[in-house]
């Protein structure tokens, strides 16, 4: 049996799903179908060209599954304020949740930031990585019909700017 490779050094906890749609709130644990609570975690966050953020977000919980839920709109906005002044190069980039980060430590990384071996020591994996979130098309279809699956919007902010410039 191959072992999983492993970021922090904490054991890991949580499963984590990201909810794509923008207007689509998550009330209900898309697994078990109890009312979810909230959570709010210090995420760690791999924006390529190896960026990392702690970004301390209000997820959706559901206590029997352990599972936080993410919305990427949200997520994706805060990224975008969080590199629009000092390297907006970077906004667009593809990015991985990688887990969430010991508050404690969060707390202090404010202050004063640590090199990467030291941030490891604080981090705990996401236990389970779900697919990002699906929702079927509403309406009225027919037994033998399977409803189609919507697809989400494309961000409007988490994206590459394309300057245009005129001779």
């Amino acid at each position: 049996m191959k072992k999983k490779s492993q970021f922090g050094s904490l054991s890991p906890q949580f499963g984590f799903m990201l909810n794509p749609y923008p207007d689509q709130r998550i009330s209900r644990c898309p697994l078990c179908e109890k009312k979810t609570r909230q959570r709010k975690k210090p995420l760690l966050i791999h924006v390529d060209l190896n960026q990392l953020v702690a970004l301390n977000y209000t997820c959706r919980y559901c206590l029997d599954c352990d599972l936080l839920i993410g919305h990427k709109h949200e997520i994706e906005h805060l990224l975008t304020e969080w590199f629009r002044q000092d390297a907006p190069e970077i906004i667009g980039n593809n990015y991985l949740i990688l887990g969430t980060v010991d508050k404690k430590r969060w707390r202090e990384g404010l202050e004063k930031s640590l090199p990467i071996d030291k941030i490891r020591e604080y981090v705990s994996d996401f236990e389970s990585y779900y697919e990002e979130l699906r929702f079927t098309r509403p309406g009225y279809y027919l037994p033998d019909q399977e409803p189609p699956i919507m697809e989400p919007p494309l961000s409007q902010e988490w994206i590459k700017n394309k300057r245009v410039f005129f001779p």
